[in-house]
């Protein structure tokens, strides 16, 4: 997922990089030879090196013929300038030709693709992705090669930004987000090329995947909060009712847990309720099953296609396990117990007409748990 500063970054390393190709279309005739090195050019010099030096040399090699010294200097610092800044620019960046294949790629374009530059140049990229971005990234250059010469002469093709995963050649994966742009030959004076920018995303997939843990989680009991209950039973909902499969809900509340506070100290009462999180961890029957904190000294349960013979059997294993509990590990006497009281609504074929509805029926059933004398499990009619 793109942030605002990520996208803002992106744009401008795009914008940047634009700028620095438009210099192509002043002197066309210096980047006409492939940019492409033969395998004798790298053995002499490091991968960076033969990449962007000996291009450059190459280059101005094939022009000086053609222009005055003048002029030729004028091309050479122009193209090498546009090169340095490739190799030195904080983005990977690579160019590939119309076949897809690998003309250019700077040392941090190398980094993701997880192999040397010289080993990569000459390479199809699309054998660097998953399926099914390279299915994709194959068609979409079918779809530009099959333009016609002059459209492509003059049409300049964009695409991305995208998240892709790159089949890095040390056969880990990766992800990163793309851009491809497109230099029409009317530009540069030679086939079209495509420039290709690329993200890391490893780090923010990461950052992005821990804050969206602790948005969802309960920072105490380290069960799912409310706004992800509330999202869950919504989606649980949708599929009970498009697929009509049974959806239970169990509602838990401590019994007097206000005296277990106010006997035993606020810090006890949290891990008692950390104590109560890990029994329902514990005996959730699937991995579709979620337990949450509902709020304060409240739990719910909910079980995607059970039904209430099932939702009553876990109700009962919650029960008899919180009764089992001891404190005896946080410094308490060895007699201290707790126990829960719990209210269980199912939905089939129709039964509640809104997810809401479900929720007020098993927390009619938890009141009337609560008041036939605690400890105690209710079933809605």
């Amino acid at each position: 997922m793109f942030t605002n500063d990520k996208l803002t970054e992106l744009n401008d390393t795009i914008s940047r990089v634009t700028k620095l190709t438009d210099s192509f279309a002043k002197f066309p005739r210096a980047i006409k030879i492939p940019l492409r090195l033969e395998e004798e050019i790298l053995s002499d010099s490091s991968a960076t090196d033969a990449i962007f030096g000996s291009t450059f040399n190459a280059t101005f090699d094939a022009t000086s013929a053609s222009h005055n010294g003048k002029m030729a200097v004028a091309d050479n610092l122009q193209i090498s300038t546009l090169l340095n800044v490739i190799t030195a620019i904080s983005e990977a960046i690579f160019v590939i030709n119309s076949a897809g294949v690998i003309e250019m790629i700077n040392p941090l374009g190398a980094k993701l693709f997880g192999a040397p530059a010289e080993m990569l140049i000459g390479q199809t990229w699309t054998d660097y992705l998953q399926s099914p971005f390279k299915d994709e990234y194959q068609s979409l250059f079918s779809l530009w090669n099959s333009a016609s010469d002059e459209a492509n002469k003059v049409t300049q093709f964009n695409h991305g930004p995208k998240e892709i995963i790159i089949n890095r050649a040390d056969s880990t994966l990766l992800e990163a987000d793309l851009s491809l742009s497109c230099l029409p030959s009317i530009q540069i004076g030679s086939e079209p090329l495509f420039i290709g920018i690329m993200h890391n995303l490893t780090t923010h997939k990461a950052e992005y995947n821990k804050l969206r843990h602790l948005a969802h989680t309960d920072k105490l009991t380290g069960l799912a909060n409310r706004h992800a209950f509330d999202d869950a039973l919504q989606t649980n909902w949708n599929d009970s009712i498009n697929h009509d499969q049974p959806l239970c809900l169990i509602i838990i509340d401590v019994d007097y847990f206000k005296m277990f506070n106010d006997q035993y100290g606020h810090v006890n009462g949290d891990k008692c309720l950390q104590k109560i999180a890990q029994v329902l961890a514990e005996v959730l029957p699937s991995n579709n099953a979620m337990a949450a904190r509902y709020g304060g000294e409240e739990f719910v349960v909910i079980l995607p296609n059970s039904n209430p013979l099932t939702a009553e059997y876990i109700a009962k294993n919650i029960q008899r396990r919180i009764n089992q509990l001891s404190f005896t590990d946080i410094g308490l006497p060895a007699q201290t117990k707790i126990s829960v009281s719990q209210g269980i609504a199912c939905e089939r074929s129709g039964q509640y007409r809104t997810p809401t509805a479900l929720v007020c029926a098993a927390d009619t059933a938890l009141y009337r748990a609560k008041s036939t004398g605690r400890n105690r499990i209710n079933m809605s009619s």
